[in-house]
């Protein structure tokens, strides 16, 4: 169904397919039960369909706090230009591991909440929690790296032998014993 919605030099609104006045909340109800709908400006004619929307999602936001709020988004669009909502989201969330850890619990609560209020459809939610455990885990192994490789330098200038040393050393002596023995028999013999 689609509803042409005036809106008059008032602010106020007006739905010509069902012959009555309609507010903000009453066009997000629309939207959500599927409607189409096209805002336009009384006198010009103008579409105001976009910027109507964004008055309801800025309504909508007003009393919410998350860790990916409205504006930081907003914001997050207007820098990246073409940039499609989920790769915004997904380096936005991955931004913030660089200060704080993000588990895949977090990561799937932020990624099913934007599914529930229809900002990312379900498959797109799927494909980004995919791209943000592959990263995530790619920096989990990289860090794994740094950290072994800090254990071994700290560990080459304290003078302390590593375990694949000591087995080193283990199989040398082992071998040593070999051959000394081996020795000692042909000399008895």
């Amino acid at each position: 169904m689609s509803h042409i919605i005036k809106k008059y030099s008032n602010r106020k609104m007006y739905d010509t397919k069902a012959s009555k006045p309609i507010t903000l909340a009453g066009i997000a109800a629309l939207i959500v039960r599927g409607d189409d709908v096209q805002v336009v400006d009384n006198q010009t004619g103008d579409d105001l369909t976009m910027v109507t929307l964004a008055q309801i999602i800025l309504e909508q936001e007003k009393s919410k706090k998350e860790l990916l709020s409205l504006p930081v988004l907003l914001r997050e669009m207007i820098k990246r230009g073409r940039e499609s909502l989920s790769e915004i989201i997904e380096k936005l969330l991955l931004s913030s591991t660089e200060s704080a850890l993000l588990t895949e619990e977090k990561a799937r609560e932020v990624v099913q909440d934007l599914v529930e209020k229809k900002r990312l459809g379900k498959p797109e939610g799927q494909r980004l929690l995919e791209r943000i455990f592959s990263k995530v885990r790619e920096r989990q192994r990289a860090l794994q790296g740094q950290i072994e490789t800090g254990i071994r330098e700290i560990l080459g200038k304290m003078d302390i032998v590593s375990r694949a040393e000591l087995q080193e050393l283990r199989r040398s002596l082992q071998e040593l014993r070999c051959r000394v023995d081996a020795l000692a028999n042909l000399k008895n013999k």
